[in-house]
């Protein structure tokens, strides 16, 4: 996940790209929720998890926001979720196995009046395949067969994601970055083989999902990749799906915690204390939870579909910084950063700080009759200059042309993964060309 602005195209959150009006969902949902309440099975209906929170739309489009001064924000009981242990293999069995048996064989049953198929339950909690895998399979099954799940497949997750690994051809060439390319061609290969392998090695489990198209099997996929959330069953570790907490955004600095109750009860959204707006929550502001804390823009292009465009993790390639390990002072690197912080580029401040950590060091501060930092070589600096230029002049388009795509009529018609590819690519640039002015001053 870092701070997203009104400008992010979040493809995971701006969900709502679909043709129908939310007032349309909504009455849909509510119908949903009616004839499901009338058979006596749990759905995940807003109304029923938010306790001082509301779904609304906002800068970084569909999100939670609070409502209230109450520290529990959503609450989903944990045995009408789709869960899953972190571990399999000696060891791991009875740590959690337990409780997601007796969800699955009762909870669902007391829920969504259903029964699990056995082979299935078994290849949760046991099977040798990772945890997206088996939270797939278990989630594949759900969608055909518990009404709620499918209600809430219908009308709250996407149709169709924009995660980078997802891309054709030609998305992936408007990239412009081999590395992230075939970082993506290798992701999309090693999910689909995985799946493969777990469905030949578990006949069963295929035969159980056999209504199921290829297409909804990669939907459901993509949903546990972009949707599962980590907690504990007693001290195991556990991924769930966890409908409407699900629908909190990302950011690095997190407003909201997520867990098990302290009961065991129900998987829980809560304020997060500790949160820069402060320990208590803050009426009409969005939740947000982190999908991980060094998350670059690269690997939520991939797997989440959307970038950050005041992403704290990222970072300039290392052929911009590597010309100057050891050869400029870390005291100029900061004097030039304060400089440029000052004068408000602090996109320039914080490419330049990439530099601290190749940077020599000298006496710390306050040392009595400590040397002046020596100024930099010139050649240093037009060595890290030409590694710059070097990268912006390959690049297929330049930083204006880019913006300048992202500007025109043009844009409505990419998919949102080449618009987002086209913003990824826009964003590198203008951390290089944002790097270029912090080396004018480097003294």
């Amino acid at each position: 996940m870092m701070r997203a602005t009104a400008a992010r195209v979040d493809a995971r959150l701006a969900r709502p790209s679909r043709a129908r009006s939310t007032r349309a969902r909504r009455a849909s949902t509510r119908r949903a929720v009616a004839d499901a309440d009338a058979r006596g099975t749990t759905t995940f209906d807003p109304a029923s998890t938010l306790r001082h929170a509301r779904v609304d739309v906002g800068a970084h489009g569909r999100g939670l926001f609070v409502t209230g001064t109450g520290s529990a924000l959503v609450s989903v009981a944990i045995d009408a979720l789709v869960c899953a242990p972190a571990a399999v293999g000696e060891g791991a069995e009875g740590r959690a196995a337990t409780a997601i048996r007796e969800t699955y064989r009762e909870g669902w049953r007391r829920h969504f009046g259903v029964d699990v198929p056995e082979c299935l339950i078994e290849f949760v909690i046991s099977a040798p395949f990772a945890k997206d895998v088996r939270l797939a399979a278990m989630l594949a099954w759900a969608v055909k067969n518990a009404e709620a799940w499918r209600a809430y497949g219908a009308e709250v997750v996407p149709a169709a994601f924009d995660c980078g690994y997802l891309a054709n051809e030609e998305e992936l060439e408007m990239l412009q970055d081999a590395e992230i390319r075939v970082m993506a061609e290798r992701s999309k290969a090693g999910y689909e083989a995985t799946w493969n392998a777990a469905m030949e090695a578990f006949p069963d489990v295929k035969a159980a999902l056999g209504t199921s198209s290829e297409d909804e099997l990669r939907w459901c996929r993509s949903w546990v990749h972009t949707r599962a959330i980590s907690g504990k069953l007693g001290d195991a570790d556990c991924a769930f799906l966890a409908p409407t907490i699900d629908l909190a955004n990302h950011r690095v600095e997190s407003t909201a915690k997520y867990g098990v109750s302290a009961d065991g009860k129900n998987f829980e959204l809560t304020w997060n204390e500790d949160s820069i707006e402060g320990p208590t929550p803050v009426a009409n502001t969005e939740v947000f939870i982190s999908y991980g804390d060094r998350m670059n823009n690269a690997l939520l292009m991939l797997h989440y579909g959307f970038i950050d465009d005041e992403n704290r993790n990222e970072r300039l390639p290392m052929e911009f910084i590597a010309p100057g390990a050891r050869r400029v002072h870390g005291s100029r690197v900061a004097d030039a950063c304060k400089a440029l912080d000052d004068a408000g580029d602090k996109a320039a401040a914080l490419a330049g700080s990439n530099l601290l950590m190749v940077a020599s060091r000298g006496p710390p501060p306050g040392v009595a009759d400590a040397p002046a930092p020596p100024e930099t070589d010139p050649e240093v600096i037009q060595a890290l200059r030409q590694a710059v230029d070097s990268y912006l002049s390959a690049c297929p388009t330049t930083l204006a042309e880019d913006e300048a795509l992202l500007a025109s009529a043009e844009a409505a018609s990419l998919s949102p993964r080449a618009l987002l590819a086209v913003r990824y690519r826009a964003s590198r640039k203008r951390a290089a060309e944002a790097y270029l002015r912090f080396l004018s001053i480097l003294k």
